[in-house]
């Protein structure tokens, strides 16, 4: 039996804690695939609202009632689900665990000493390199690189399993026709998680602010400088802030806009071995990318990779709006490829081989 342990909640939660949309959206379109025979999520940290035990959306919350009790009981609730999960996972099963952190860790380390005969893969969506043995995240890469497969959406040298395979995202099995983009305008989106080091924004602020005949919209959780984005849009009618939207309110404006802006700098450690998942939902909605980082797993996908250098950025970015519509239209409208390139058969496929990989 194959297994899925994930972190999702309703799309009204989501937004009413600031989470990832695109994580959510992420297991969503994974789960959709029938790749799974059972599938169990996990609750967030800090997590107290009340959730059914069955979803309508094919999957188990693993739900404690500590979350409920005192602060203290409360911060033991995670322990408390992980072991639920491993009592449900049978040997000779297949485990696939969604990242590895906290909320999972535990249930890693019991399935690979109690029960060494199930198959104990990773999907490594988002991981930061620790620089110290102190942080947490030295001992989960530890934990990582003692997994029986993975799945990455980044190439990193960190991480050491020979039995791995490169997917940036995954593409649902039926999804509606997205709009394409027939006229090309020059709007812009920077959305998603906000901060300097996820999106430059300070930079991208800047740029914006001196090309005028560009719309630039905002849109997200902003983990720092909302107050310098709220005053960029007060002062400059181009530039529009949004804040925490809903995730159709999200595609109401993605889908009025040519671009999606991917704007992460590549010298921080929290880039370099992740990948931005939304560029593959960029692109499924037929938008055209403009990203700060080269990505080899994006081979055979067009896509525009300008520089994080103040001016440098903002030249590309004119020369991008000036270019002949022709040309422009190579890299718009590629849902085709990216269905064929990311699907969930594709994804099914490659769970198999790695569950299949003999050393």
């Amino acid at each position: 039996m194959r297994i899925f342990q994930t972190f999702i909640l309703p799309d009204d939660l989501v937004m009413h804690h600031k989470l990832s949309f695109a994580a959510a959206n992420f297991s969503r379109n994974l789960i959709k695939g029938d790749g799974f025979d059972t599938v169990y999520s996990l609750m967030p940290l800090n997590f107290r609202d009340e959730l059914p035990l069955i979803t309508e959306d094919g999957y188990d919350v693993v739900y404690s009632n500590w979350r409920k009790k005192n602060s203290a009981l409360a911060k033991l609730a995670i322990f408390q689900e992980q072991w639920k999960v491993f009592k449900q996972v049978k040997k000779s099963d297949s485990l696939w665990l969604y990242n590895l952190n906290i909320m999972n860790a535990l249930l890693f380390i019991l399935v690979k000493f109690f029960k060494s005969s199930v198959k104990l893969n990773v999907i490594i969506l988002d991981f930061t390199p620790a620089m110290s043995w102190k942080n947490q995240n030295y001992w989960y890469l530890k934990l990582i690189n003692r997994a029986d497969g993975t799945i990455c959406l980044a190439k990193s040298p960190l991480f050491k399993i020979k039995n791995t395979a490169l997917l940036p995202g995954v593409v649902p099995p039926v999804c509606s026709d997205n709009p394409k983009i027939e006229n090309p305008n020059k709007e812009f989106l920077l959305s998603g998680v906000i901060s300097s080091v996820i999106a430059s924004t300070p930079m991208v602020l800047r740029a914006f602010s001196q090309m005028p005949e560009c719309i630039l919209h905002i849109m997200g959780n902003v983990l720092e400088g909302e107050n310098l984005i709220k005053e960029y849009a007060a002062r400059y009618p181009n530039i529009n802030y949004h804040g925490s939207v809903s995730f159709k309110n999200y595609l109401d404006i993605l889908h009025k806009v040519t671009y999606q802006l991917s704007t992460r700098d590549d010298n921080y450690p929290e880039n370099q071995c992740n990948f931005p998942s939304k560029i593959i939902e960029t692109l499924l909605h037929n938008r055209i990318v403009i990203s700060t980082i080269s990505y080899k797993q994006l081979d055979g996908v067009k896509y525009f990779k300008v520089d994080s250098n103040f001016e440098s950025f903002k030249n590309r970015i004119l020369k991008i709006c000036k270019m002949p519509t022709e040309d422009l239209m190579q890299y718009a409208n590629q849902t085709g490829n990216v269905r064929e390139k990311f699907s969930t058969k594709v994804w099914n496929k490659t769970m198999t081989d790695i569950e299949n990989y003999s050393k």
